[in-house]
Protein backbone atom coordinates (compact mmCIF):
# COMPACT_ATOMS: atom_id res chain seq x y z
CA UNK A 1 0.00 0.00 0.00
CA UNK A 2 2.88 2.55 0.73
CA UNK A 3 4.33 1.58 -2.55
CA UNK A 4 0.80 2.45 -4.16
CA UNK A 5 0.42 5.69 -2.19
CA UNK A 6 3.87 7.04 -3.18
CA UNK A 7 3.16 6.11 -6.76
CA UNK A 8 -0.27 7.77 -6.83
CA UNK A 9 1.23 10.68 -5.16
CA UNK A 10 4.05 11.20 -7.26
CA UNK A 11 1.31 11.34 -10.28
CA UNK A 12 -0.69 13.79 -8.52
CA UNK A 13 1.92 15.89 -7.86
CA UNK A 14 2.81 16.16 -12.03
CA UNK A 15 -0.69 16.10 -12.48
CA UNK A 16 -0.63 19.56 -10.14
CA UNK A 17 2.10 21.09 -11.64
CA UNK A 18 0.59 20.14 -15.24
CA UNK A 19 -2.86 22.18 -14.40
CA UNK A 20 -1.15 24.94 -13.25
CA UNK A 21 1.05 25.45 -16.12
CA UNK A 22 -2.30 25.52 -17.85
CA UNK A 23 -4.17 27.70 -15.97
CA UNK A 24 -0.79 30.28 -15.43
CA UNK A 25 -0.77 29.83 -19.69
CA UNK A 26 -4.04 30.25 -20.49
CA UNK A 27 -4.81 33.58 -18.07
CA UNK A 28 -1.56 34.93 -19.41
CA UNK A 29 -2.73 34.60 -22.74
CA UNK A 30 -5.91 35.67 -21.97
CA UNK A 31 -4.81 38.97 -20.32
CA UNK A 32 -2.53 39.46 -22.92
CA UNK A 33 -5.32 39.10 -25.62
CA UNK A 34 -7.75 41.44 -23.74
CA UNK A 35 -5.33 44.80 -23.08
CA UNK A 36 -3.07 44.58 -26.33
CA UNK A 37 -5.09 43.08 -28.80
CA UNK A 38 -8.60 44.26 -27.45
CA UNK A 39 -9.46 40.54 -28.16
CA UNK A 40 -10.39 37.64 -25.99
CA UNK A 41 -10.39 33.55 -25.60
CA UNK A 42 -13.72 32.35 -25.74
CA UNK A 43 -13.29 29.61 -23.27
CA UNK A 44 -10.40 31.03 -21.22
CA UNK A 45 -12.13 31.68 -17.48
CA UNK A 46 -14.02 28.00 -18.44
CA UNK A 47 -10.48 26.13 -18.71
CA UNK A 48 -8.45 28.21 -15.76
CA UNK A 49 -11.61 27.59 -13.48
CA UNK A 50 -11.53 23.83 -14.27
CA UNK A 51 -7.82 23.88 -13.88
CA UNK A 52 -8.09 25.58 -10.41
CA UNK A 53 -11.08 23.10 -9.57
CA UNK A 54 -8.90 20.17 -9.82
CA UNK A 55 -5.91 21.61 -8.85
CA UNK A 56 -7.75 22.46 -5.36
CA UNK A 57 -9.00 18.90 -5.07
CA UNK A 58 -5.63 16.78 -6.05
CA UNK A 59 -3.74 18.59 -3.40
CA UNK A 60 -5.73 17.67 -0.46
CA UNK A 61 -4.91 14.81 0.27
CA UNK A 62 -0.74 15.77 0.12
CA UNK A 63 -2.02 17.57 2.79
CA UNK A 64 -3.63 15.24 4.55
CA UNK A 65 -0.25 12.36 4.13
CA UNK A 66 2.40 15.55 5.01
CA UNK A 67 0.20 17.00 7.97
CA UNK A 68 -0.41 19.76 6.44
CA UNK A 69 -4.37 20.48 7.46
CA UNK A 70 -5.34 22.10 10.80
CA UNK A 71 -6.26 20.00 13.64
CA UNK A 72 -7.87 20.46 16.95
CA UNK A 73 -5.81 18.33 19.63
CA UNK A 74 -8.08 20.75 22.24
CA UNK A 75 -9.42 17.03 23.89
CA UNK A 76 -6.76 14.50 22.39
CA UNK A 77 -3.88 16.06 23.49
CA UNK A 78 -5.21 15.76 27.35
CA UNK A 79 -5.23 12.11 27.18
CA UNK A 80 -2.47 9.49 27.51
CA UNK A 81 -0.43 8.51 24.94
CA UNK A 82 -2.09 5.09 24.31
CA UNK A 83 -5.36 6.53 24.27
CA UNK A 84 -3.87 9.24 21.69
CA UNK A 85 -2.88 6.91 19.42
CA UNK A 86 -6.44 5.08 19.71
CA UNK A 87 -8.29 8.21 18.88
CA UNK A 88 -5.75 9.96 16.41
CA UNK A 89 -6.87 5.90 14.76
CA UNK A 90 -10.45 6.27 15.67
CA UNK A 91 -10.33 9.82 13.71
CA UNK A 92 -8.76 8.63 10.53
CA UNK A 93 -10.49 5.97 10.38
CA UNK A 94 -13.69 7.66 10.72
CA UNK A 95 -12.27 10.66 8.07
CA UNK A 96 -11.86 7.84 5.89
CA UNK A 97 -15.09 6.89 5.65
CA UNK A 98 -16.80 10.34 5.12
CA UNK A 99 -13.65 10.79 1.95
CA UNK A 100 -15.51 7.63 0.34
CA UNK A 101 -19.33 9.00 1.02
CA UNK A 102 -18.10 12.04 -0.84
CA UNK A 103 -16.09 9.99 -3.53
CA UNK A 104 -18.85 7.87 -4.37
CA UNK A 105 -21.61 10.91 -4.20
CA UNK A 106 -19.35 12.93 -6.33
CA UNK A 107 -19.04 10.09 -8.57
CA UNK A 108 -22.56 9.83 -9.00
CA UNK A 109 -23.76 13.27 -9.32
CA UNK A 110 -21.07 13.67 -11.78
CA UNK A 111 -22.52 10.36 -13.86
CA UNK A 112 -26.08 12.10 -13.61
CA UNK A 113 -24.59 15.18 -15.00
CA UNK A 114 -22.26 13.70 -17.91
CA UNK A 115 -24.99 14.94 -20.82
CA UNK A 116 -24.75 18.40 -19.47
CA UNK A 117 -22.45 20.51 -21.76
CA UNK A 118 -20.06 23.49 -20.32
CA UNK A 119 -20.82 26.82 -21.72
CA UNK A 120 -17.62 27.83 -23.48
CA UNK A 121 -15.93 24.21 -23.84
CA UNK A 122 -17.56 21.48 -25.66
CA UNK A 123 -16.65 18.91 -22.60
CA UNK A 124 -19.19 17.56 -19.69
CA UNK A 125 -19.78 19.99 -16.69
CA UNK A 126 -19.82 16.63 -14.75
CA UNK A 127 -15.62 17.08 -15.25
CA UNK A 128 -16.16 19.48 -12.35
CA UNK A 129 -17.29 16.77 -10.31
CA UNK A 130 -14.68 14.22 -11.17
CA UNK A 131 -11.56 15.96 -9.07
CA UNK A 132 -14.07 15.39 -5.66
CA UNK A 133 -14.19 11.24 -6.67
CA UNK A 134 -10.71 10.98 -7.14
CA UNK A 135 -9.64 13.27 -4.40
CA UNK A 136 -12.12 11.46 -2.12
CA UNK A 137 -10.55 8.52 -2.84
CA UNK A 138 -6.99 9.20 -3.04
CA UNK A 139 -7.75 10.72 0.62
CA UNK A 140 -9.54 8.08 2.27
CA UNK A 141 -6.34 5.74 0.95
CA UNK A 142 -4.14 8.05 3.02
CA UNK A 143 -6.03 8.10 6.09
CA UNK A 144 -6.48 3.94 5.84
CA UNK A 145 -3.01 4.14 5.83
CA UNK A 146 -2.93 6.46 9.01
CA UNK A 147 -5.79 4.02 10.46
CA UNK A 148 -3.92 0.68 9.64
CA UNK A 149 -0.10 1.59 10.73
CA UNK A 150 -0.83 4.48 13.20
CA UNK A 151 1.72 6.35 11.65
CA UNK A 152 1.57 9.85 10.71
CA UNK A 153 2.98 11.42 7.34
CA UNK A 154 4.40 14.48 8.70
CA UNK A 155 6.25 16.60 6.39
CA UNK A 156 9.52 17.52 8.19
CA UNK A 157 10.31 20.47 5.59
CA UNK A 158 7.29 21.92 7.70
CA UNK A 159 7.91 24.22 11.12
CA UNK A 160 7.51 22.35 13.97
CA UNK A 161 4.82 23.57 16.48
Amino acid sequence: MAHTLAVLDIAVGWSLVGMITVMVAVVSAQVVLRYLFNSSIDWADELSRLCFVWSIFLAIPIGLKTGAHIGIEMVSARLPMHMRRGVARGVAALGACLLLLVAWESAVMAWDQWDELMASLPASAAWFLVPLAISGVHGALHLMWQTFTGEKHLDTSLPAE
